[in-house]
């Protein structure tokens, strides 16, 4: 008699299943049965690719337009994931500084004095979540180094130094991160890119203003130019360009997902580590208080869920410390480890009525209602468009800058009187008005000093491209240094004309001083 006759009789009917579910399966094609591919789909169905974008520095609302929305006129890309996705229109950092904003972001715990940048100082990580998961790990990180060794080979134990990655790469490290995006394993694909953090160079069609990373005018986007008002307009415009650059960027990523079939299936998550203020007249534009978080703490927050098409607006007030565990909450999964966030869709963070942001010398918090904050955030938004337009790139170039009736006036049809003894020397040569096809530099940012002027005068001006008047302005002074906040000597002049008004080969130049009556004086050009 057999011992185990009930053990026996289960194994055979399971043995039996097995290979009736086998034979079951649906045939590929060639007469085999479920093929590589198809087993694959059943994974990535499970683990689907995730794709983290994490921007640097970028004022959130510039990104809306008259009707409260993503301005699809200017930012396609960014109103297609609004389209596809959830906005948390309310998202603000906990931290305004890089180095710590970022490992809040990476790994959703509050920020520590002290706390290195790296592995070590971040034990656990959004690198945890996926990579505990089977995840392959694909990252590239600018100013921080979180992914530890075990995920990412050959990983560095301290942060990479920032400044020569602000100064060479930006678009060529991005451009080859988004070439790494393809199917094949479950993969976490991270990216940090210092944009569109200063130096403003690029525009929104992918190509940039001038060669190299050097400001046209020294310091111009730094102290001893934060304590004029036009040149603050005018950095503005610059900052707004770039970020239609990182539109155009994230365009191709999303281009190149719809290519290999992978959007739809994929996680995308878009953030920043923080924004940047406006403020006229004081030494820093990043540091946060209560004056101006309301610029320096909003920031952009879209989470696309796998299969999501249909767009959702969030209005809660989710904190970078809450991506990552809004990530696994989506996901389904649990989170690996103890994070200070909540994910965005409990009822702790629906709780909330406000913003709180640590301060950066770690000496308390900044608290701002709900109901302050965005009354405030409106106000900006309005003065924004007010001055910058919105709905397309023409507009940016008509609402800042005096005399602005003289914009798209042939300069044959105005008044024009003889030179004086004021000349325009135009910072990049004689070679400011050439366009070459095959380059990326289209020379939009005409700017340089004047010479002959009274000592601490200042003159409105104009500029004509090609004969027509594209920009007004006046010119500003520099203050001394970074400690002598006194008007520097040189009389000097910057505006930015459309991308769309200069041809290929040599175009005019012209910038003139505009006088009394709209009277045009010229100043010089090429």
């Amino acid at each position: 008699m057999t011992k185990y006759p009930m053990r026996i009789a289960l194994t055979v009917l399971l043995a039996a299943a097995a290979a009736y579910g086998a034979a079951s399966l649906p045939d590929d094609g060639s007469g085999g049965r479920r093929s590589a591919d198809a087993r694959f789909a059943d994974s990535a169905a499970r683990k689907p690719p995730v794709i983290m974008i994490v921007m640097d520095e970028i004022p959130v609302d510039a990104l809306l337009g008259e009707d409260g929305n993503i301005d699809a006129g200017r930012f396609p890309n960014f109103a297609d994931l609004a389209g596809n996705g959830t906005w948390y229109r309310n998202a603000s950092t906990v931290y305004d500084s890089t180095t710590k904003a970022i490992p809040a972001i990476l790994d959703g715990k509050l920020p520590r004095k002290g706390t290195r940048p790296s592995f070590s100082g971040h034990p656990q990580s959004v690198y945890d979540l996926f990579g505990r998961r089977g995840y392959r790990v694909v990252s590239s990180e600018e100013a921080t180094a979180i992914c530890p060794p075990r995920y990412c080979r050959g990983a560095k134990a301290a942060r990479p130094a920032i400044l020569p990655f602000l100064q060479e790469g930006r678009r060529e490290r991005l451009r080859s991160f988004v070439a790494r995006v393809r199917p094949g394993p479950p993969t976490f694909y991270l990216k940090h890119v210092l944009l569109p953090h200063g130096p403003y160079m690029f525009l929104p069609s992918g190509k940039q203003s001038r060669a190299g990373w050097r400001d046209p005018l020294a310091s111009m986007n730094s102290i001893p130019g934060f304590f004029d008002d036009y040149l603050t307009l005018h950095n503005q415009q610059r900052l707004l360009l770039q970020m239609g650059f990182m539109d155009h960027e994230l365009g191709l990523l999303f281009d190149r997902l719809r290519r290999q079939k992978l959007y739809d299936t994929a996680m995308i998550v878009v953030t920043a580590d923080h924004g940047i203020s406006s403020e006229v007249g004081r030494r820093s534009r990043r540091t946060t208080d209560r004056r101006n978080a309301d610029e320096v703490a909003p920031v952009p927050l879209f989470i696309k869920a796998p299969r999501q098409a249909r767009g959702r607006t969030d209005s809660s007030y989710v904190r970078t410390t809450d991506i990552v565990p809004t990530m696994a909450d989506v996901l389904g999964v649990r989170m690996p480890y103890r994070a200070d966030g909540r994910s965005a869709r409990s009822p702790a963070v629906r709780r909330r009525r406000g913003i709180r942001v640590i301060k950066r010398d770690f000496s308390g918090i900044i608290k701002i209602s709900g109901p302050e904050m965005e009354r405030r955030r409106r106000a900006l938004t309005r003065r924004r468009l007010r001055l910058f337009g919105s709905g397309d790139w023409a507009s940016l170039y008509t609402g800042i800058g005096p005399n602005r009736d003289l914009i798209g006036r042939p300069v044959s049809t105005l008044r024009t009187t003889r030179g004086g003894t004021v000349r325009a020397r135009l910072a990049a040569g004689a070679t400011a008005g050439a366009v070459n096809s095959a380059s990326l530099v289209r020379p939009t940012e005409v700017s340089g000093q004047l010479a002959g002027g009274r000592p601490g005068s200042e003159r409105d001006l104009a500029v004509a491209v090609n004969g027509r008047i594209e920009a007004v302005g006046r010119s500003f002074h520099l203050t001394r240094s970074r400690t002598d906040f006194r008007p520097g000597r040189a009389e000097s002049f910057a505006l930015n004309v459309p991308e769309a008004t200069l041809r290929v080969g040599r175009n005019s130049i012209e910038v003139f001083e505009v006088t009394g009556g709209g009277v045009l004086r010229p100043l010089g050009g090429t």
